[in-house]
């Protein structure tokens, strides 16, 4: 449990820090800022972290959405979601298939425009991975995210 606690304590550091530093940039079309994040995040995922990305995906939010994959037993994931210059507050959530409905497993609980999720599968299932934008900048309605998933 305490390495979960350091994992995601060192996570909140880079994603206060890449939110604070990276510019406003685009014309509200261009995915080029949220790319530009993304890059930052996989540049330490993979060589401070030494953590294998398995997922990455963008797409604009206006509300809420949601993507399925299956997770594994035996490894834990770290699950990440960051908007972009236009959102103020965006939050993960992440389900466990149950029969033919999902349970809560994880969620996140912080006011950024980044929230990240630790999952430890008991056994090998499906997941839910829900994004939503909870509050956008003034003046928007839409913005684009970005999704990493990786594992030890």
């Amino acid at each position: 449990m305490k390495n979960k606690h350091l994992f995601v304590a060192l996570f909140v550091v880079l994603l206060a820090t890449i939110s604070n530093v990276k510019a406003q940039t685009g014309n509200g079309t261009s995915m080029a800022p949220i790319i530009g994040e993304a890059v930052d995040y996989i540049n330490y995922i993979e060589d401070e972290l030494r953590q294998e990305i398995v997922r990455i995906e963008f797409d604009i939010l206006q509300t809420t959405k949601s993507t399925t994959r299956t997770l594994s037993s035996g490894y834990r994931y770290g699950i990440v979601a960051f908007g972009d210059y236009r959102m103020a507050d965006i939050d993960v959530k992440v389900y466990q298939k149950s029969g033919s409905s999902w349970v809560l497993k994880e969620y996140d609980t912080d006011s950024d425009k980044s929230a990240m999720v630790v999952v430890q599968p008991s056994y090998t299932g499906e997941y839910k991975i829900e994004i939503s934008c909870y509050k956008f900048k003034n003046g928007y309605s839409a913005g684009h995210y970005g999704l990493i998933i990786f594992h030890e």
